[in-house]
């Protein structure tokens, strides 16, 4: 009975979210009640009750909301910097070979975009990318979910960053291990995708496979490199955007120096962000705000700072402040809401001891075959939460507590579970795509013909499990 009570939040949220009855805040709202039992059976033997609920009350809500304003300074952050950064000329240019677009348009454009703005920028991209080519519909959806794939660097990586803190990890060290991870995970999609393709009525020949994988592996090559030289947040972003500019240039290079000036006028933005988030980590011992001694401090060269500054540095440049400003406000306070909801969650269901005792009972009913829960855990997470922030948050603290009772590295399902590729095929993900996508797609189309990546998923985070 005791158990129940505390894996009521958890349930309440994942019946809530699976069952779409509920919107994320209203289901975190839910779940938080929920935890008011569980919080009431963690006072310690001999204590008041009164004052050590008052105490428990206060300390996760500050926590929470300390947590929760980094994801969504981001978040409103980077609706900010992508209407600021949106070229004014909004032709789409020449269609090119519909293979070569789908790709690069899956796994580069996309990715680049959603890397630097989140929220689910890079489908709109991948899926402008498609018209030119004529592929719309569910087919046209299912390809550009693809563009989620670097969920740990998506938006800068807000989840990774709650993930890391929730952890107690340094999230350097939490996404170097997602790179390896993302690594052997993107050549094992190329079959899925090269399907889709040929549904798309575009067989991709030998050579194209050949290209494909060698352009995948470049990619994961260069995220895990990226980790060892520069900052995290803007490894994603680096990886993506110099096979992006590759590719682009050798696919059409500029013609004489008008042609020259005006990708470079396009690339600016992009310049100017990745110049300011690197160049700030020159910056040795900037000032901080740390109010909670364990928690991550929030300095003056942190990437939500450089990504608000560059952001209205391009509206001001524009004469137009009050506009990205307005737009980041209408469109980011739902998911900011959702943000600070789910971390919230997270810190009330810590400090009820909430993950220490379902870490306990797994690995009480299962032994040493425990961890190998962890990429089902993360994938229920993430397909139901529909954001890294939302999926860490609720699981997080239960995957590490997990990886302590089993005695494994404390990097080795924190990291399964940051950036779950459940996340793909999330009902929030695959509604946006279907709708930009139009012509009929709808997510039941897009899991149907995407459901290979849940078997691929799981059993990619056994096999980490199982190497430690």
């Amino acid at each position: 009975m005791t158990l129940l009570i505390q894996a009521l939040p958890l349930l309440a949220l994942v019946l809530l979210l699976g069952t779409g009855r509920a919107s994320a805040p209203v289901a975190c709202a839910v779940a938080l009640l929920a935890t008011a039992p569980a919080a009431y059976l963690a006072i310690p033997a001999g204590a008041d009750a009164l004052p050590w609920l008052g105490a428990y009350l206060t300390r996760s809500m500050a926590e929470g909301l300390w947590l929760a304003l980094i994801p969504c300074g981001i978040v409103l952050g980077g609706l900010v910097f992508h209407d600021s950064a949106r070229p004014r000329d909004t032709s789409n240019g020449p269609a090119g070979d519909p293979v070569d677009t789908l790709f690069t348009g899956a796994f580069l454009l996309g990715g680049f975009t959603e890397t630097v703005t989140g929220f689910g920028v890079g489908t709109v991209f991948a899926l402008a990318a498609f018209r030119r080519v004529g592929v719309t519909g569910t087919v046209a959806a299912a390809i550009a979910i693809f563009s989620q794939l670097l969920i740990p660097w998506g938006g800068l990586g807000p989840g990774s960053s709650v993930g890391a803190a929730l952890a107690g990890l340094s999230p350097q060290a939490l996404a170097s291990r997602n790179a390896v991870i993302l690594a052997v995970e993107l050549p094992l999609l190329l079959p899925l995708f090269w399907h889709l393709c040929a549904r798309a009525g575009h067989r991709v020949s030998t050579r194209k496979k050949l290209e494909h994988l060698a352009w995948l592996l470049a990619e994961g090559a260069l995220l895990i490199l990226a980790h060892r030289l520069v900052a995290w947040e803007v490894c994603g972003l680096l990886a993506t955007g110099i096979l992006l500019t590759a590719r682009l240039l050798f696919a059409a290079p500029p013609k004489g120096l008008a042609g020259w000036i005006t990708t470079l006028r396009a690339a600016l933005p992009y310049l100017l962000l990745a110049g300011v988030l690197l160049g700030s980590r020159l910056w040795r011992n900037p000032p901080a705000l740390a109010p909670f001694p364990g928690l991550p401090a929030l300095t003056l060269n942190h990437a939500v700072v450089g990504l608000w500054l560059v952001g209205l540095m391009l509206a001001l440049s524009r004469q137009d402040l009050a506009g990205p400003l307005r737009q980041a406000a209408t469109r980011g306070w739902r998911p900011a809401l959702a943000l600070l909801m789910f971390v919230l969650l997270a810190r009330f269901l810590a400090f009820a001891g909430v993950p220490q005792a379902l870490a306990g009972a797994l690995a009480g009913s299962f032994g040493d075959f425990a961890p190998y829960a962890s990429p089902l855990l993360a994938g229920a997470a993430g397909f139901f939460a529909g954001s890294n922030v939302g999926s860490n948050s609720a699981m997080m603290p239960l995957q590490a507590e997990l990886g302590r009772v089993a005695g494994l590295g404390p990097l080795v399902l924190p990291a399964i579970q940051n950036g779950t590729i459940f996340l793909l095929l999330s009902p929030q993900v695959c509604a946006i795509a279907s709708g930009l996508a139009g012509g009929g797609a709808t997510p039941g189309g897009i899991w149907r013909l995407c459901w290979p990546i849940f078997p691929l998923a799981l059993l990619v985070g056994m096999a980490f499990v199982a190497a430690g």
